[in-house]
């Protein structure tokens, strides 16, 4: 919200933030409507004026956060650093930022003992994004043995023993993943610590125009506070490690030739079984609920599989209309990553289409527009397309 394209940068953040992973991988984010901001030189000066000083205000407690030197503030320093870009940055300056955040999360890493699970978790992505050396396997071992029946780490654990091609590690791994208990992806826990961190930051007052201006154009229903400039910052950060790692279930659960073979298809849908009790993110649940339903062995069991993907089809196609440039103003809960970090993205876009006045339960009898959804609901067609 600094120059000519600041708001359409912003509002493609948060409309990331807020639509399906999925669907931004498909669709592309939507194009952002004419801006208040940038149509209005003194609103876009003012934004860039705030902006510059937020800029300043959070790096210096970003810089007071690192002299902490414990793995979690190093890790928060790293992981946020520079806040935002500036668009004018000359590349130096841009290069030494990145150092800079290269150097926290390698100290981060230097420091950490085994004995936080979440530094450890985030580490295996961040120490990639920044170029920090890290040892993955060793990273990846302590969260198994920290977290034993976690498919979502034994997941991320084969994929690297793929990566390294040893064949008897991979196979141990997603025997373990087959045999978990329990899927836990740490993103939320990782966006809780970042937005109570960030939103500690010292923040210029918003001026009630530019609030205002600022509210109007990243669709919020509302005037915008600092609050919500950090807690997009993080949004998008986190988006850049939300994606969990499903290429080796779509690897070995999906046939190239023929039929599965009956013993992988039956650890795969133990691995579905998993991903469909997790609501931490959309994709897992897009991914799991129609080959649970496909693979259903009883009536009942098909019943409610069919019954768990309505009722998310329904959220998943009500958010699409709530998106809609020629829908209704909508209003976003001044608590939603909130909701989103504490119980799951299904839970705070249930909360989203509850506060703009749409159900959260599908009508009786409703039957999605998605085709391949649509079969499976009515038994026209028995695999997922």
């Amino acid at each position: 919200m600094r120059k000519a394209g600041q708001v359409g940068l912003w509002l493609v953040l948060v409309v990331a933030s807020w639509m399906p992973v999925s669907a931004m991988a498909q669709d592309g984010p939507p194009e952002s409507p004419p801006s208040r901001i940038e149509s209005d030189p003194a609103l876009s000066a003012a934004s860039e004026a705030w902006h510059a000083a937020w800029r300043k205000d959070v790096q210096a407690y970003l810089r007071t956060v690192a002299a902490r030197g414990m793995p979690r503030d190093l890790l928060i320093a790293g992981w946020l650093w520079p806040v935002e870009s500036d668009d004018t940055s000359r590349p130096e300056d841009v290069a030494a930022a990145n150092e800079q955040a290269r150097l926290w999360i390698q100290a981060a890493y230097d420091t950490a003992r085994g004995d936080d699970a979440l530094v450890d978790w985030a580490l295996l992505e961040v120490c990639r994004m920044t170029g920090a050396t890290c040892d993955r396997a060793q990273l990846l071992q302590r969260l198994v043995s920290a977290d034993p029946g976690n498919a979502e780490v034994l997941l991320a654990a084969y994929q690297d023993a793929v990566e390294r091609r040893d064949t008897a590690a991979a196979e141990r791994y997603w025997q373990a993943a087959a045999a978990g208990t329990h899927y836990h992806p740490r993103i939320n826990a990782l966006g809780t610590l970042m937005v109570s961190a960030l939103r500690q930051a010292p923040a210029p007052a918003l001026d009630p125009a530019l609030a205002a201006a600022i509210g109007e154009d990243i669709q919020l229903g509302r005037d915008a506070t600092p609050r919500d400039m950090a807690d997009i910052v993080v949004m998008a950060r986190n988006s850049a490690v939300a994606v969990p790692t499903l290429v080796p279930i779509r690897q070995r659960c999906t046939a190239q030739v023929g039929a599965i073979p009956p013993a992988t298809r039956l650890a795969c849908k133990r691995i579905y079984t998993l991903l469909a009790n997790d609501e931490t993110t959309l994709i897992t649940s897009m991914l799991s609920l129609p080959r649970l339903v496909e693979w259903a062995e009883t009536d009942a069991e098909r019943d409610a599989a069919r019954e768990r993907l309505r009722r998310f089809a329904w959220v998943y196609e009500s958010l699409h209309r709530l998106d809609d440039p020629s829908a209704p103003e909508q209003k976003v809960p001044g608590d939603y990553i909130d909701v989103l970090f504490r119980d799951g993205e299904f839970a705070a876009l249930r909360l989203r289409l509850e506060i703009n006045g749409i159900p959260t339960e599908p009508p009786s009898g409703w039957l999605p527009e998605h085709p391949g959804w649509r079969a499976l609901l009515t038994g026209a067609q028995s695999r997922d397309p």
